[in-house]
């Protein structure tokens, strides 16, 4: 049904989840309901692909690290340690990368856990961080660099970034729309 969430992640292994680059050595375990990119490796990206969905995934980035969330394997949410820091163009936590900064500050320190709620339709993209609307309606301007296809396919993969440093993640779903 299209109102179900779907667990992406079984808290246990990488049952659902491949590696962008096979041949390369990863660095994604999971354990004790987290998946954890224990250093810097390869992008995981889900089996299964997505049209217009709503996702929840939270997060934990330790202090100095980076990572993505890529919807639909294309349109990155920043990860980032950058509380308290400025940048020259969307390139901080939360950021739609390379295309649009959030509205408001909504990013906790490194080290704490961190929830995005965030909903996709046709190219628009609605984000909550930490329970504060940062992206409201945003019309998403195509692939934002680092993604898996060039165009803009209404459905793809979900894929988190493990090129970039450490990161864990858990409770993570989506609702197809």
């Amino acid at each position: 049904m299209a109102d179900e969430w779907i667990e992406l992640f079984n808290g246990t292994d990488l049952t659902g989840w491949r590696m962008r680059n096979p041949d390369r050595e990863h660095r994604w375990v999971a354990h004790d309901g987290i998946l954890d990119n224990t250093g810097t490796g390869v992008d995981i990206v889900t089996e299964a692909e997505f049209g217009d969905h709503e996702l929840h995934i939270e997060y934990l980035v330790p202090e100095g690290s980076n990572s993505g969330i890529y919807l639909r394997g294309r349109y990155e949410l920043q990860i980032l340690d950058s509380l308290g820091k400025e940048y020259n163009y969307p390139a901080e936590n939360g950021a739609l990368y390379n295309q649009k900064s959030p509205d408001v500050e909504a990013s906790k320190p490194a080290g704490e856990w961190q929830t995005v709620d965030a909903k996709i339709v046709g190219m628009t993209l609605t984000v909550q961080l930490n329970g504060q609307t940062i992206h409201d309606n945003v019309t998403i301007k195509g692939p934002t660099g680092g993604q898996l296809f060039n165009d803009d396919n209404p459905t793809g993969p979900l894929m988190l970034q493990g090129d970039h440093g450490p990161v864990q993640f858990r409770n993570i779903r989506v609702r197809e729309l």
